[in-house]
């Protein structure tokens, strides 16, 4: 849903010391607790507020005029000073109020004003009021008589950034008097003031939280710009009441000298040094017995110094707690290091909703606005914006180097810019560091603080795309100076200094697409990235063939597929590679030929198809015909948008080549391609020879796997030749042979088979059970076919039994996954259950316009009998009451749409 945004007074209330009073009168607060909820509801509503949300033991509410917001929270003190109302509890109630844009969407509001509000109220004492500047200037002279603002001066705010100017709202019935109010002055402190809202990381500061409140050492780790010194601020802000002798923040970067570390230490905390001890001597006497938080930001760079510093203070005293941010840890006892992760990203969906969940996304739209004020997240931004979150990787100071861009580009621009990203992500701010200002910038000094080996593997490690497994690096990187016994040492230490993410507890490891960009230069601006790419192809090339045997089917099918889809942009890059030069032709066409099977497994039917064709072409000059057959295969299965005559001419030629070169395994999948195209359409009896053929030759050679995608296919031959009895014995027998052999695919394949052969007995119920089961396998092993098979059976039964929500429910998913892989047969089977969906609610032109527009889809192929039979039905009705001319001008309108008309046409009818 579109948000919008408006200047809007936000109010935010809670019961101050709840947890106590939950724990010494928990009865008596149940009841206290909702005639609370009831007064602020009734306050704010009385006075033409809006409450968004509560919040615990408070509210959250919006108004649009302040005026009003201050009397609602009047009216709230008012009744919550006399306990008698909130059975006989006095609950000590504080309110903060300020106004400023904020985004409205899906029944909430979000933005830095809401935040600020709530960061008032957070300093407020119990029964108190308090107001930013903004308020007080918008209500002005307005205020009744008995009411007035009395000015209490400048408070720092727990999200440190600038100073929030207060006022107090004052009545005859409200306490006046009060202590000096909760900020970050209450503490002695010297945390730096911020300029910019602090925006997500609710999980993490709510981890880290935890984690300070139990160890003495806490190290916030993570590449440069991800967000560290932003993150440890906000954390010792808010744990500032736990260290009341102070909280010290101690910026290293701009020190060289190890030695100059406990110098900065000491200047920061006001320690001068004594002559008769060593200034560490004298930091570790002075902090003995302070209860303080000591902040050491950027130690990336001083690692050993830093290390041997915080391990002599922590002995020394143990009252100290020491945060540090570092991109490697610093290996002292008691250490717990957390790793910060770029910020959340938006799903795949990239709509609205999903950016709205996204930190990656709220921080680029709050940054924009500081360049545009009248930037914001509207439906038509949402999918540049989300690409640009993604492909920055939630990097925050990327984020807010091309939010700094806005003014001057539109974002669908930036993006088009961010291949070239190190030239354009320039122009930060002028008062940081010259490594914050770019991203190269930044990336480079981390690289600067590698040793030559580590920079070496660090180029190399460029050549892997989406990530890469242990094994995978031990046969890239070693070479030249690197051996492959130091290649875990080497990740290991590039993992530690924050360069490589560990993922899935060390299965995988994987660098930030922003990172790895850097690393590509460092790897082409090397004379070794042509060895290191070949030995790249060589491993993912072994890969596929290794997996080979079970790709068609399998007990072993699902891990095999998954391998491959983990590693799916590795292959992509490797298939680049084979493609950059002619006479590598014969290396792509081996890799295709092989994971054919995998893109249509997974539903990468377009791209398989693509990078078949391109193999095909690119390597017309080689001799190898078996290869030449397994790619001619992949291309036809995959080529659901190829004509009929084309897809026949590749699987003939690959029957053809596969003979010629002797290779009986595609020579028998070839068999059973060719008879699967024809069994949909008329020759019946030539797909059953075929498919007989096959099955003899997958039994010769004891590859029973693939005799049973031969007896799948057969029961559906039979069931078209009306021989029902052996269709079942078949599936029975597939069915069984399926499950003693593991093969869960095959098993899903004659489960779908034995919903069809149930819908020909009639019995709906047992069809329904089988077709369950297979959706249910289907969606286990992520085979989008043949969920969209099992879901457009699900959708045909529901219809036969009169169900029209179930139907659309289960067809809808089904036009999802078909017009996502691109099959055209199944995209035409749902347009045709459409057509019955409308003819059951008596919209009888609709139908036969959708039956016309899914003839035309169709083309050549026939619906499968299932759905054929039911469209029989109600055509023979449909057509007896429009009459005929009226149908066949409906029918003939439909097969004149487009195929984007009828999609459309279709949604309308499976989503109303």
């Amino acid at each position: 849903m579109q948000g919008s945004s408006s200047v809007t007074t936000v109010l935010f209330t809670d019961i101050a010391g709840s947890t106590r009073l939950w724990a010494e009168q928990p009865e008596r607060m149940k009841s206290a607790l909702a005639q609370h909820d009831a007064i602020s509801r009734a306050a704010v509503e009385s006075h033409a507020g809006v409450v968004v949300k509560t919040t615990g033991d408070g509210i959250h509410a919006v108004f649009d005029d302040p005026l009003d917001a201050v009397a609602a929270a009047l009216e709230m003190q008012i009744e919550f000073s006399d306990p008698a109302g909130t059975s006989g509890i006095l609950l000590p109630v504080r309110c903060g109020v300020h106004v400023g844009v904020v985004e409205h969407r899906d029944d909430d509001v979000f933005g830095t004003s809401v935040n600020r509000a709530a960061r008032i109220m957070s300093v407020a004492h119990p029964g108190q009021v308090l107001l930013s500047r903004p308020v007080a200037e918008l209500i002005g002279d307005r205020l009744p008589p008995d009411v007035a603002l009395h000015d209490i001066g400048s408070a720092r705010l727990r999200d440190i950034s600038s100073a929030e100017h207060l006022f107090q709202l004052v009545h005859p019935r409200l306490r006046r008097d009060f202590p000096a109010l909760r900020s970050l002055e209450s503490v002695p402190n010297n945390l730096p003031e911020q300029l910019t809202s602090f925006i997500g990381r609710e999980r993490e500061l709510a981890e880290l939280k935890e984690l300070l409140a139990r160890t003495r050492l806490l190290l916030l780790r993570g590449v440069g710009g991800i967000g560290k010194t932003r993150l440890a601020l906000q954390l010792a802000a808010e744990a500032m009441d736990d260290h009341p002798d102070g909280v010290w923040f101690v910026d290293l970067a701009s020190i060289t000298d190890p030695q100059l570390v406990a110098k900065a230490i000491a200047q920061v905390l006001g320690v001068m040094e004594v002559a008769s001890e060593s200034l560490e001597q004298t930091l570790c006497s002075q902090l003995r017995l302070m209860r303080s938080l000591l902040i050491l930001d950027n130690c990336e760079h001083l690692v050993d110094a830093c290390a041997r510093i915080v391990e002599a203070m922590l002995l020394a005293s143990l009252t100290l707690r020491v945060l540090a941010t570092s991109r490697e840890v610093l290996h002292v006892a008691g250490e717990q290091s957390y790793q910060l992760a770029p910020l959340s990203l938006p799903d795949a969906t990239r709509d609205l909703e999903s950016l709205s969940r996204s930190d990656a996304a709220r921080l680029f739209v709050e940054r924009a606005r500081l360049q545009d004020q009248g930037f914001a997240l509207t439906a038509q931004r949402a999918p540049a914006i989300a690409e640009l979150c993604i492909r920055l990787d939630g990097i925050p100071l990327a984020l807010e180097l091309a939010a700094a861009r806005v003014g001057l580009l539109p974002v669908e621009k930036i993006v088009d810019r961010l291949n070239d990203r190190f030239r354009l992500l320039t122009g930060g701010s002028r008062s940081a560091l010259p490594r914050q200002q770019t991203l190269r910038a930044l990336i480079g000094w981390s690289f600067d603080l590698l040793s030559q080996t580590e920079r070496t593997a660090f180029a190399r490690l460029a050549a892997f795309a989406g990530g890469l497994t242990l094994d995978a690096a031990e046969a890239v990187v070693p070479g030249d100076g690197i051996s492959q016994e130091e290649v875990l040492d080497l990740l290991s230490s590039l993992a530690e200094k924050s360069l490589v993410v560990v993922e899935n507890s060390g299965e995988r490891y994987r660098m930030l697409e922003t990172i790895r960009q850097f690393a590509r230069e460092r790897l082409r601006a090397s004379s070794e990235e042509p060895a290191v790419r070949e030995r790249h192809f060589a491993y993912y090339s072994a890969l596929a063939e290794r997996l080979e045997p079970v790709l068609p089917s399998g007990a072993g099918q699902k891990e095999a597929l998954d391998a491959l889809e983990a590693d799916h942009d590795n292959l992509r890059s490797a298939l680049t590679w084979a493609f950059e030069a002619p006479e590598r032709g014969e290396l792509a066409l081996r890799i295709c030929g092989i994971i054919h099977r995998f893109w249509h497994r997974r539903g990468y039917w377009r791209e398989g198809h693509a990078w078949c064709m391109k193999a095909l072409a690119q390597s017309s000059g080689v001799s190898d015909k078996s290869l030449r057959a397994k790619a001619l295969l992949g291309a036809a299965i995959l080529g659901s948008n190829v004509p009929e005559a084309e897809t026949r001419s590749f699987l003939e030629d690959a029957l053809r080549l596969s003979r010629e070169a002797g290779d009986r395994k595609t020579e028998a999948m070839t068999l059973n391609a060719l008879a699967k195209m024809l069994d949909w359409n008329v020759d019946v009896r030539l797909a059953r020879s075929m498919l007989e053929q096959a099955r003899a030759i997958n039994r010769e050679t004891g590859s029973k796997t693939l005799e049973l995608h031969n007896m799948s296919n057969l029961v559906n031959v039979l069931r078209l030749q009306d021989e029902h009895g052996l269709a079942l014995a078949l599936a029975e027998e597939g069915l069984a042979s399926s499950r003693e052999l593991g093969d869960r695919f095959i098993e899903a394949v004659f489960l779908y088979e034995l919903a069809l052969t149930a819908c020909d007995r009639g019995d709906i119920a047992a069809a329904e059970s089988f077709s369950e089961e297979s959706l249910e396998i289907s969606r286990e092993l992520r085979m989008p076919d043949w969920q969209s098979f099992a879901l457009l059976e699900r959708g045909v039964l529901a219809i036969v039994r009169g169900d029209a929500a179930l139907a659309r429910h289960y067809l809808s998913e089904a036009f999802d996954i078909s017009r996502k892989v691109g099959d055209q047969q199944n995209i035409a089977e749902c347009v045709v259950a459409a057509g019955a969906l409308a003819s059951d609610a008596r919209h009888y032109v609709e139908a036969a316009r959708l039956w016309g527009a899914a003839d035309a889809l169709l083309g050549s192929f026939l619906p499968t009998d299932l759905l054929d039979r039911l469209i029989v039905q109600h055509r023979s009705r449909c057509r007896e009451i429009l009459g005929d001319a009226a149908y066949d001008a409906a029918a003939a309108a439909g097969r004149a749409l487009s195929r984007e008309a009828a999609i459309d046409e279709t949604l309308t009818w499976l989503r109303r």
